[in-house]
């Protein structure tokens, strides 16, 4: 074994003694009740939801393919990044008012509330199927992306089969035996792990290149070509840019990907709109979905929210992992800018554009002849962020398997030991199967983990006729549903496959998400049904669904004194959503100086697009703290639920007192110092 191989199994075993200990400890907390090893007694706290949450969501989706995909697409990928504002925008309608349901009826999954509300077995089990669809390809590549790293740092030593199989057990065993307890206890390191290491790759790659100036006029030398994996622009988007560094225009009426693809790249400014909402997905599907209810109160969700996802995610994706995808090109990474004499060194090996998901392996590697041992921190560090979303992704799937299918259609009346016992071994077949996927079905693998998140999308008219409109009818949510993933699987690649390659269309037609087609007609289709039910008068469950929304009316008024600020509301969301993140990106193109200009013409001294990104990143923050505090979407009820609307009803509950104005808020000061000390490494990083 070499001594790289050494550091690297170190590491792992100091990070599986770490998991192993939270599972043994879990197991002693959650063994008497199903709220404490579904949901962790519904008592997690701000500082731990804050990490675990933000890890779960974004780590194990990004922390691979977002460098990835930089390298390979530029500057016009970096957009998907606005996912740190899109994700938590989602989460700001939803996640308070599911928590709260959650609080009255004393709702453990998903699916118990999606039957109580439409009084409908069919959406139930949709999400179970859903549910199960979502987390086995997902998990799976997660595992695969493990076994692969363990075998390219291990030189070979390792197997990938071998070091998936070996290394995914410490999910299984702390996932199966802790519960959420572990999940959210482990998740706070694996966010430590998943922050560090996205950061120091960024700085590595920066230190090898040199300082800002350099990085800089570099860039401008390639904008001044045409080398990119795209090509140019030619005119669409306001020029005829290298595509590296510009959007190919607002929409383009092409059949999409694999029958007539986009000039300049496939990534104009409606493709990147409808990408990062559709990216909601994750947390409006039922896995996550379920993550609500574990919060002590509602403003857990706006640290969460603000400081987690819009800070210090979008601070890693705008800044660091776009270091680390553009920075590796002019290391070495990129054959045609090395044959054009345009690289800054050649540390990096040559990558052709079939296999640019290896760069972050090579980053990695970087470190093999100044410290050994930071390469495998740095390995156990993505491991880390791919186990905490597979983790979470196995717990709430079997959670919800459990639940939702075995206890309310096979066993109703199971005691709690034996239906432990029964979540168990469902999380151990999905584990089991997840893993049978990564090993003998590796295209089926990537193909229904491309949709998945797509799919999960579908459930966002389903929630809003739960929290919001109560209009919306049984009928109409199951139907709209059900469309929605049809369309989104035809406008996938594995519509072309299920149909022979006959759809006149490709992926992403007209540079539009399969994730918006999919609503598109979701919406259509369910407005359509609601509204004939209620011209017609023959929805005969309204009266059932409007005593949810008087509650949730009744306890999440907006406060007095900022209801004029509603209509402030609707107007800066809009204009963000437009020029941040939808059609107006495209002006930023040559808002700070055309790509192609040359670096004394780039005002900011950095591409044109990136600044403009960077500063609607800003501007995204600002939304968020706007909509999660100030028009009360992410804080505490306005009025006390009683301690009789309560599953089980908490000892800090008293008589008529509301127990959420006893939590306290403390913990947001610390929040702040830390966001503050991730700033102050950026300026002296870029700036000193």
């Amino acid at each position: 074994m070499s001594e790289k191989s050494l550091w690297l199994l170190i590491f792992i075993l100091v990070y599986a003694a770490f998991c192993f200990f939270w599972g043994v400890r879990g197991s002693n907390y959650n063994s008497d009740s199903p709220e404490k090893f579904y949901l962790a007694n519904k008592n997690v706290s701000s500082w731990v939801f804050f990490f675990a949450a933000t890890a779960a969501t974004f780590s194990g989706l990004t922390v691979i393919s977002q460098t990835n995909l930089i390298f390979n697409d530029g500057f016009q990928y970096v957009g998907t990044a606005f996912i740190a504002i899109t994700v938590p925008l989602g989460s700001i309608f939803f996640f308070k008012r599911q928590w709260m349901l959650s609080r009255k009826f004393g709702y453990i999954t998903p699916g118990e509330m999606y039957y109580d509300y439409y009084k409908s077995d069919t959406i139930r089990v949709l999400s179970v199927l859903v549910t199960f669809f979502i987390a086995i390809p997902l998990i799976a590549v997660f595992f695969g992306a493990t076994g692969y790293l363990i075998n390219i740092l291990s030189e070979g030593y390792v197997s990938r089969e071998m070091g998936m199989w070996v290394v995914s057990t410490i999910v299984l065993f702390y996932v199966t035996r802790g519960g959420f307890k572990s999940i959210v206890s482990v998740g706070v390191v694996q966010s430590w792990l998943y922050f560090v290491t996205v950061i120091l790759l960024g700085i590595i790659i920066y230190s090898f290149i040199g300082d800002l100036n350099s990085f800089g006029k570099s860039l401008a030398k390639i904008a001044s070509t045409s080398i990119s994996s795209w090509g140019n622009t030619n005119g669409y988007g306001g020029g005829d840019y290298n595509g590296y560094f510009a959007l190919p225009g607002v929409i383009q009426w092409v059949a999409g990907l694999g029958k007539n693809e986009a000039v300049g790249g496939p990534w104009t400014a409606m493709m990147i709109f409808t990408f990062t909402v559709t990216f909601m997905g994750i947390i409006l599907s039922p896995s996550f979905s379920m993550w609500s209810y574990s919060a002590k109160h509602p403003k857990v969700f706006s640290y969460y929210q603000i400081w987690g996802s819009a800070v210090v995610v979008g601070l890693l994706l705008f800044i660091f992992t776009t270091l680390q995808g553009i920075g590796a090109s002019l290391l070495g990474a990129n054959p045609e800018i090395n044959s054009n004499g345009l690289a800054i060194s050649n540390l990096l090996p040559e990558i052709p554009n079939n296999d640019h998901s290896l760069i972050i392996y090579h980053i990695i590697n970087l470190m093999d002849e100044y410290a050994l041992w930071l390469t495998g921190l740095l390995a156990v560090g993505i491991i880390a962020a791919l186990q905490s979303t597979a983790s979470a992704l196995l717990m709430t799937s079997g959670s919800i398997i459990t639940r939702d299918l075995y206890k309310a259609y096979v066993n109703k009346n199971i005691p709690w030991e034996k239906e432990l016992a029964v979540a168990r071994i469902i999380m151990l077949l999905i584990f089991l199967a997840s893993l049978y996927l990564a090993t003998f079905a590796k295209p089926a693998m990537v193909i229904f983990s491309g949709i998945s998140i797509a799919i999960a999308f579908q459930f966002i008219i389903v929630l809003l006729g739960l929290l919001w409109f109560p209009w919306i009818t049984k009928g109409a949510a199951m139907s709209g549903l059900i469309i929605g993933i049809i369309i989104v699987i035809l406008t996938e690649t594995i519509g072309q496959q299920i149909t022979g390659n006959r759809l006149p269309w490709g992926r992403w037609p007209l540079t539009i998400h399969s994730g918006v087609w999919g609503l598109i007609f979701n919406v259509f289709i369910c407005f359509s049904i609601s509204g004939f039910s209620n011209i017609t008068k023959i929805d005969m469950y309204r009266s059932h669904r409007q005593k949810f929304h008087d509650f949730l009316n009744d306890h999440m008024g907006l406060h007095p004194s900022r209801t004029k600020l509603r209509s402030f509301a609707y107007v800066i969301a809009l204009i963000w959503l437009f020029f941040g993140v939808g059609p107006g990106q495209v002006l930023g193109n040559n808002f700070f100086g055309e790509p192609g200009a040359g670096y004394e013409a780039w005002i900011l001294k950095i591409p044109s697009i990136w600044g403009y990104q960077l500063i609607w990143w800003f501007f995204g923050i600002g939304l968020i703290w706007f909509l999660s505090n100030k028009m009360d979407l992410s804080t505490l009820p306005n009025k006390p639920i009683q301690p009789n609307d309560l599953y089980q009803p908490p000892d800090e509950v008293q008589g008529e007192v509301n127990y959420i104005d006893k939590v306290g808020t403390g913990y947001g000061w610390i929040l702040i110092l830390i966001g503050i000390a991730i700033f102050s490494i950026v300026f002296y990083v870029y700036f000193v």
